[in-house]
């Protein structure tokens, strides 16, 4: 199938292997990233959406007030602030780096512009909702929330830290023992 994506300044050529592994080949790394926002998109757009409106603690913009917790919760980690300063300091520090991000989201959004009502993933049907444009802060709080969520123990952490705001220390050390490898390192 021959695709025309606006703003590749080059072919791009993606060959799906007998695993169903994307094998993305361009000239340069500006037309890979618009190429692969594209074809992510083009392969799994509800699920980067779902996880870019959690990461940004806006998934009850989707699906109302039963995710305003989920929604604070990640506002008061912080992701999407961090998201957003995050891509300014790219912006202003390492603008090839963001230039990356933007070109990544451009693929996506260009995806999106091909879409009308029937072409439209089931999940947005049944959620009666529209993507949205993709930017370089939800590829920002995505990988953050990916990060964090991978972390092994952050439950743990988290609940440690309630326990902590409502005991002292020798109550809490009676409850949830240190190891001494904690302690030591």
């Amino acid at each position: 199938e021959i695709v025309s994506i606006p703003g590749l300044s080059g072919n791009v050529n993606i060959y799906i292997d007998s695993n169903g592994i994307a094998h993305i080949y361009a000239n340069n790394l500006h037309d890979l990233f618009l190429a692969e926002g594209y074809y992510e998109a083009s392969q799994r757009l509800f699920e980067i959406e779902l996880f870019g409106l959690l990461a940004m603690g806006n998934l009850s913009s989707w699906v109302g007030a039963k995710a305003l917790s989920s929604d604070i919760a990640m506002h008061l980690i912080g992701i999407p602030q961090n998201a957003i300063m995050s891509a300014q300091y790219l912006k202003h520090n390492y603008p090839t780096i963001y230039s990356y991000l933007e070109a990544f989201s451009q693929g996506v959004n260009d995806y999106i512009n091909t879409l009308n009502y029937r072409d439209l993933p089931l999940e947005f049907k049944l959620l009666n909702v529209r993507p949205y444009y993709w930017s370089p802060e939800y590829s920002l709080a995505f990988g953050e929330y990916m990060g964090w969520s991978l972390t092994s123990g952050f439950n743990d952490e988290l609940k440690s830290a309630l326990l902590y705001t409502y005991f002292n220390y020798p109550e809490i050390t009676e409850i949830n023992p240190y190891y001494p490898h904690f302690i030591d390192g």
